[in-house]
């Protein structure tokens, strides 16, 4: 077509070399135009995104058709179906009209109960049959409209023609011009004609219609005639189908247009990337990589940026796998020998260390070994979540390495579970301990973990070399069972390893399987201990304090067997035991003495105390407002579960004590988002009061805090008459402790109910 166009020109043009040159000039602009744009055509149809819009708008033309396909199919049998019903019941309807009406004719029905056709010896619809009846034809058939709503004929078959002829309509007219009906009508010449009833589209008068034939026959079953029965119009039948068939087309117009938008839309963005990342790619000279790149035979976008990364990969190549070995070995070296959390020293590089300073210890002063455990850490971990927990175990590490000396490793053995070597430079037991004192103090500091301020502690067991081991697996044993003493003896202490320690281990495990019979031997018992109203000074409750008499051991006090119970699982059911057995107590007292239990976090944790207090309600008859629980100040830190079941046991009328408040778990935020009947203050602020002004404060602080809430305050550990006059000038409302009467079992408990309290002997200062 350029040739063609270049052969127009005239003679005289092409005699003038300038106008020659100019049409030359013009082709060659637009055969280059065209080439470009066939080459952006071509770039087009081959590019990724040209090819996802084209699966895109098939898959929907696709999912669409199918479905509008069996909607259709589905509305259409639907519609067919209802028509047939409409039809069934026009005929019954005009079968029980013509029978109240042509008493002389009989119905006959198939074996489901449908009409089948008329029998009659005598017509219907003619002159006769109005003198006997006393009824035109055609009012008969406005009877059976009335009821149907809509046309009626009766027709009359002439065997001569065979064709049926129109006798009467329920409107008046004619119902074909000329007074006949079209014989080829499949309707009027199949079942009809047979003497059966049928329903299907028909053309009477000119109009098609959907109808039911009921025939008429004679006693010999020749037809006679027929009752025709429109359920409606073809044209307004066939409406819906048709404004169907039109809202499909315009919803899938509208579907294929807006996928089509926002298909072009969403793989313009996500290949717009692709070009400044060749390019970008391209341009960078010290990235490093050692797998071939994938995907280079594609011809779109993907594999220019393929080519591109793979061409840069062999120009550095060679470099970046020496670097890469190099920089592999140091890391490997560093994961073989550290902890992947805090980054100290493993127990690879424990041992290791360990056994190099054996080897060298006579030319040394010999050095020490410390095990470090957490406390509270599980209650931490299990409260606040593993994220606290993980951030709690690097924050300790940041503050041992703190305190460590030249040349000293801290290491991490797993779990909560530190060790510390220890160069000694002279005195190895007097190092060890002021090295242990240190560690004591900056772990026991608060924590601020992602808003939470915990106080932890830690628990040290201390081993000397080679006084207490010449190899490291002695050295370690011997820390280990010194820190199993340090957390016996009440945790927050340092413990240096001393001969026989190995029998303590036995012991306590002896006692530990001494307590999971214990409960079932019945060696438990309660004690209780008097709460004081400091306004009326009389007993207004009693605490109930669990005790264990072991058979050989004697009494065995509670800071010995409760944290074993907790650990083990058995507090569970001590705890429901001390609550059925208390509140049986309990109803021998008087009906305004209330009765004070507490529980462990291990009962919460376990989701069964709400079982447990209704339980030991219902079989006592104790009144629940007589009941007090008593929690720590963890149980705010213990999840929505804990704090659910207490709301739960709140709600049952039984009151909720905060127990040993202001030893630091929580913060006073806290008391806003749980209803606390009561407060007490921990005994460790009581015993200072005397002496120190911050324990005043502390108490004066928590009073005042207290009546601002509306929350009664007891003090624990009263022992004197002087702590007794700060707490009521500080507006304590209550106490208990030593100074008013020692806990006592049941049958020793002896108290004038509604008397003055006089103090008890006080222990010995």
């Amino acid at each position: 077509m350029i040739g063609a166009r270049l052969m127009t020109v005239d003679m005289h043009q092409a005699q003038d070399p300038a106008r020659l040159k100019e049409v030359s000039s013009r082709g060659d602009d637009r055969l280059e135009g065209w080439t470009s744009a066939f080459a952006l055509t071509t770039a087009w149809k081959r590019s990724l995104l040209f090819k996802m819009i084209v699966v895109f708008l098939a898959g929907i033309m696709l999912a669409y058709s199918v479905g509008a396909l069996v909607g259709w199919s589905m509305f259409v049998d639907s519609a067919k179906e209802q028509w047939k019903n409409q039809a069934r019941i026009n005929t019954q309807i005009a079968s029980a009209t013509l029978r109240n009406i042509y008493t002389y004719i009989a119905i006959e029905t198939d074996q489901g109960g449908q009409v089948e056709r008329i029998v009659t010896s005598q017509p219907i619809g003619d002159d006769d049959s109005i003198l006997y009846t006393g009824f035109n034809p055609t009012d008969v058939l406005a009877l059976i409209t009335a009821q149907t709503k809509n046309d009626t004929w009766l027709l009359r078959y002439d065997a001569e023609t065979r064709a049926f002829v129109d006798v009467a309509t329920s409107s008046g007219s004619s119902a074909a011009g000329g007074g006949f009906v079209a014989p080829n009508e499949p309707l009027f010449v199949g079942d009809a004609i047979k003497g059966r009833f049928a329903m299907g589209f028909a053309t009477i008068g000119g109009e098609k219609h959907y109808i039911g034939l009921l025939p008429i026959v004679g006693p010999d079953t020749a037809i006679l005639g027929v009752v025709a029965m429109s359920i409606g119009k073809a044209t307004n039948l066939n409406r819906a189908q048709d404004e169907l068939v039109r809202n499909s087309l315009f919803i899938l117009l509208t579907i294929l247009l807006l996928t089509g938008v926002l298909a072009t839309v969403m793989a313009k963005r996500l290949f717009r990337p692709v070009p400044a990342l060749v390019q970008a790619t391209l341009q960078i000279a010290s990235e490093v990589t050692d797998k071939v790149t994938p995907f280079q035979d594609r011809s779109d976008e993907i594999g220019d940026l393929a080519r591109a990364i793979e061409a840069l990969r062999e120009a550095v190549v060679e470099r970046g796998r020496l670097r890469e070995i190099r920089d592999m070995a140091v890391k490997l070296e560093h994961m073989a020998h550290h902890d992947a959390l805090t980054g100290l020293a493993n127990r690879a590089l424990l041992i290791n260390t360990l056994d190099q300073a054996l080897e060298h210890i006579a030319k040394s002063d010999g050095f020490n070994v410390l095990l470090l455990d957490l406390d509270r850490f599980k209650v931490v971990n299990d409260t606040l979540g593993h994220a606290c927990g993980d951030l709690l175990l690097t924050t300790t590490s940041n503050r041992i390495t703190t305190v460590l000396g030249p040349g000293d490793l801290a290491a991490r053995l797993g779990g909560d579970e530190f060790a510390i070597v220890q160069r000694v430079n002279r005195n190895p037991e007097q190092e060890a301990r002021t090295l242990a004192a240190r560690l004591l103090e900056t772990i026991s500091s608060g924590f601020l973990l992602e808003g939470h301020e915990v106080v932890i502690g830690t628990s040290i067991g201390i081993a000397c070399a080679p006084a207490h081991g010449t190899t490291a697996s002695q050295l370690l044993q011997n820390a280990d069972l010194a820190l199993y003493r340090a957390k016996a003896a009440g945790r927050g202490t340092a413990i240096v390893f001393e001969e026989g320690m190995d029998m303590v281990v036995q012991d306590q495990h002896a006692l530990e399987m001494d307590l999971k019979f214990a409960l079932q031997r019945q060696e438990f018992e309660l004690h209780y201990q008097p709460v004081v109203n400091l306004t009326t000074k009389a007993v207004c409750g009693f605490e109930a304090l669990v005790r264990w008499r072991h058979p050989q051991l004697g009494l065995i006090a509670p800071n010995r067997f409760i944290p074993l119970a907790e650990e083990t699982g058995i507090i569970v059911a001590l705890g429901e035991w001390v609550l059925k057995r208390a509140a049986k107590d309990a109803m021998a007292w008087p009906d305004q003495i209330k009765l004070a239990v507490n529980l462990s976090p291990v009962q919460l944790r376990q989701g069964s105390i709400v079982e447990a207090a209704a339980a030991a309600l219902r079989s006592s008859g104790l009144a629940s407002s007589r009941l007090e629980l008593e929690v720590t100040e963890s149980v705010m830190l213990a999840g929505a579960q804990s704090r659910e079941a207490l709301e739960t046991l709140r709600s049952m009328g039984i009151a909720i004590v905060l127990d040993d408040f202001g030893t630091g778990y929580a913060s006073l935020s806290y008391l806003a988002d749980m209803s606390f009947s009561k407060i007490k203050i921990d005994r460790g602020f009581i015993a200072h009061l005397p002496t120190h002004a911050t324990s005043r404060a502390i108490v004066g602080a928590i009073t005042n805090l207290a009546r601002e809430l509306d929350i009664e305050v007891t003090a624990e550990g009263v022992e004197t008459e002087e702590q007794l006059l700060i707490l009521k000038a500080a507006g304590c409302t209550h106490a208990q402790g030593y100074y008013f009467a020692r806990p006592k079992p049941i049958d020793d408990v002896e108290c004038e109910w509604n008397a003055s309290v006089k103090p008890a002997v006080r222990p010995t200062q």
